[in-house]
């Protein structure tokens, strides 16, 4: 592990994670909400309910606007790309300023966005900057762990997510081969049982299409105990 206290190690990851779950959410948020202005009597609020989104309001623009820039909702966006800059400012003498930079970028932009007159603009702008923090870790970031368990931090809250929405389950294949060819670059204790079977259950011939609901359960459930 080299000079990474364990401390760091465990924000290096959720630094990963929070990145992630801000980007992923986004994204989704963005489909669902183009689904539920076509149709606001579809399950527009029971699929984001999966990401903890319990909320009173029947207008989807209100609910939207929570799950979005809440600062109370454990999952909001804004929640998640705050909980990152905490993990990004400890860590800048690790990741690079250049990258805390990105970090920062992205928390400004969802900020403007609340307010904007055009939030979808600033929201853009929000994935441009996740994104370029993304690209930032192979540039700025020296340390070989710490690059790599902020990669298997975005992994596996893609994995959480994607079989907690059913959303990309094709991609699912394609993350764990990523996981698996960095995981054991970090230095990290992980439970390698949980993690193999967690292969098992993407790898399986049924998989995605005949996938049931107690699966995917079993895939979250898999996930949690990989670290």
């Amino acid at each position: 592990m080299g000079s990474l206290s364990l401390e760091r190690v465990e924000r290096l990851l959720w630094l990963g994670r929070y990145v992630e779950r801000s980007y992923t959410t986004l994204q989704f948020i963005l489909v669902t909400y183009d689904a539920a202005l076509d149709s606001t009597e579809g399950n527009w609020k029971g699929q984001l309910e999966e990401l903890g989104f319990v909320q009173g309001e029947e207008d989807p623009i209100e609910f939207f606007h929570a799950c979005l820039f809440s600062p109370s909702l454990e999952g909001s966006v804004r929640r998640s790309m705050e909980a990152a800059y905490d993990n990004a400012v400890v860590l800048r003498d690790v990741i690079g300023t250049e990258s805390a930079a990105y970090i920062q970028m992205a928390v400004n932009e969802i900020e403007t966005a609340e307010y904007s007159d055009a939030p979808l603009l600033d929201l853009q702008a929000l994935t441009d900057d996740i994104m370029a923090f993304k690209g930032s870790c192979d540039d700025y970031i020296i340390n070989d762990a710490a690059r790599n368990i902020i990669k298997c931090g975005f992994s596996i809250e893609r994995i959480d997510l994607y079989a907690r929405l059913n959303y990309h389950l094709q991609d699912l294949r394609r993350e764990t081969q990523k996981l698996a060819g960095r995981i054991d670059r970090t230095g990290l204790v992980y439970d390698r049982a949980a993690f193999k079977e967690l292969i098992d259950e993407v790898f399986s011939p049924r998989f995605p299409e005949d996938t049931t609901y107690e699966e995917l359960g079993r895939i979250l459930e898999l996930t949690s105990r990989v670290f």
